[in-house]
């Protein structure tokens, strides 16, 4: 029996049914997938598109396409998060072969650190709601997040047992508000030793450092969250496009 696949959205449907295959089906690394003769019949696509959705996963570094012996899950996968557009972590770790898992460290109220002081623009030592989580990839842990509530917002007032880990949407959803973009900078740091024991890493080891300001509609800071990514096993990219000279 074939699968209905939206012409708009074949491409993604695609990748998606390759992904949860290899899930569902715990494949582990160096595990072979079945034919693309066979899984374009059971889709009901052509073997161009899946072959497209197999060059997205093998860019990805989910699966190795080995030429006249077949494909197989990659040993060493890599997630990959574009910067093009915005996608929630759980996606990301599962398009890229991974189970997500949060765990939530510290949730309450503290002192804003100098550089939220300034995003919110208030005052020092003004206290502000704080959440502190590790976020694994088949318990491998990946990504420290410190986010902080601007204290324009009762967060007390928020059911953050609902809290799904994707902060966009949550917020949105909670507080019956459209957001409107996020601002993010990058930069190369050193893992400072009182988060090393979370990522499991040395401390000192060189990670990806960014920091990101949730803005309404009306360009007000909702929320700023500090992470820091496992640069190891996550890499970012970015495709930016060429103006005509």
């Amino acid at each position: 029996m074939s699968m209905d696949i939206n012409t708009s959205k074949r491409l993604i449907q695609v990748k998606a049914y390759l992904l949860n295959y290899i899930e569902q089906n715990q494949l582990k690394p160096k595990d072979q997938l079945p034919s693309e003769t066979d899984f374009a019949k059971k889709l009901g696509v052509s073997r161009n598109t899946l072959r497209e959705a197999y060059i997205e996963l093998e860019n990805d570094g989910v699966i190795i396409r080995r030429h006249g012996i077949g494909t197989f899950v990659s040993q060493s996968p890599v997630i990959r998060d574009s910067l093009n557009d915005f996608s929630p972590f759980t996606q990301i770790i599962k398009e890229s072969g991974f189970t997500p898992n949060f765990q939530t460290l510290y949730m309450g109220y503290e002192c804003a650190p100098s550089d939220a002081e300034e995003v919110f623009s208030v005052p020092p030592s003004t206290k502000v709601f704080c959440i502190k989580r590790i976020v694994r990839a088949d318990q491998q842990p990946v990504i420290y997040i410190e986010d902080y509530i601007t204290p324009a917002i009762e967060a007390e007032t928020i059911n953050w047992v609902e809290f799904d880990g994707n902060m966009v949407q949550f917020l949105s959803t909670s507080l019956n508000t459209s957001l409107h973009h996020i601002q993010s900078h990058i930069r190369a740091a050193s893992l400072a030793h009182d988060i090393s024991q979370y990522l499991e890493l040395e401390s000192g080891t060189p990670i990806l450092s960014v920091r990101s300001i949730i803005f309404k509609e009306d360009n007000t800071p909702i929320a700023y969250s500090k992470l820091c990514f496992n640069s190891n096993i996550v890499e970012l990219n970015i495709v930016r496009m060429i103006r005509p000279i």
